[in-house]
């Protein structure tokens, strides 16, 4: 996604001289990123801009010409060679690297709620399979399946893995939510959890097709620092996920 970013606040830590790229490889991390929860890089190669999520690993090889020259060491993008102007390089990279163990999330199934009312969608009454997701000492409430079509079923009781995010997902599919909470941001960031065809997600908003969004808007920050936080082993997870009980609505 091509837009203007506006440099996110906060200091970020790195070592002396162009983030200590002279003449040997550093390894850093993107520790900043913009309010829709990615990092845009350039491809110097096809002159495309290729999103990156927070935490995600680089070995910055080389400065040169006003843009630090990098290769992306983890999720999605691996392998990609990518580069940043020497400012947005210093604003959005930095050493503080993430846990390198999996999260572990915890989704129990609770009530089905009819007519479960939206606010944030203009009064629109739902019918929601709702469930409690832990992370750690974080809880937040989420709903497991909105839309009783056919084409979506809560996620069956059993052990995923949440995936690294992919691509920033739509802004119209979730940026309006900030109409009602003005503190939103990550909007765009959506975890892939490992099922078929990876198509659920733990993602924010009010309405799920079959995934386990996040209802507190407010909180979704935390939710979504808890898990990106977090590098597995084989360099495309970030967490477990058990889901627990049963709904009380399948179909």
């Amino acid at each position: 996604m091509a837009h203007a970013r506006v440099p996110a606040t906060g200091a970020v830590v790195h070592s002396a001289g162009t983030l200590g790229v002279g003449g040997q490889r550093s390894t850093l991390y993107v520790n900043q990123v913009a309010s829709d929860g990615w990092l845009q890089a350039l491809d110097d190669s096809t002159k495309q801009r290729i999103p990156l999520s927070k935490y995600t690993k680089v070995a910055a090889a080389k400065a040169e010409f006003g843009r630090v020259k990098f290769r992306v060491e983890d999720g999605p993008q691996r392998g990609r060679a990518l580069s940043l102007s020497e400012a947005n390089a210093s604003e959005y990279l930095g050493s503080k690297p993430p846990a390198q163990q999996l999260a572990r999330v915890t989704v129990t199934y609770g009530k089905y709620v009819e007519r479960w009312l939206s606010v944030a969608r203009g009064g629109q009454e739902l019918n929601q399979q709702m469930a409690t997701l832990s992370i750690g000492s974080l809880v937040v409430q989420v709903t497991m399946n909105s839309v009783w079509n056919g084409l979506f079923t809560p996620l069956e009781p059993g052990e995923y893995k949440v995936l690294i995010p992919d691509t920033p997902h739509r802004a119209d599919m979730t940026r309006f939510y900030r109409n009602t909470e003005p503190r939103l941001q990550y909007d765009q960031v959506w975890f892939p959890i490992q099922h078929g065809d990876n198509s659920r997600y733990i993602h924010v908003g009010n309405v799920s097709d079959g995934c386990a969004t996040v209802l507190d808007l407010a909180r979704w920050a935390q939710v979504h620092e808890a898990l990106i936080s977090h590098r597995g082993p084989d360099g495309r997870s970030l967490a477990t996920m058990s889901v627990l009980g049963k709904p009380e609505r399948s179909r």
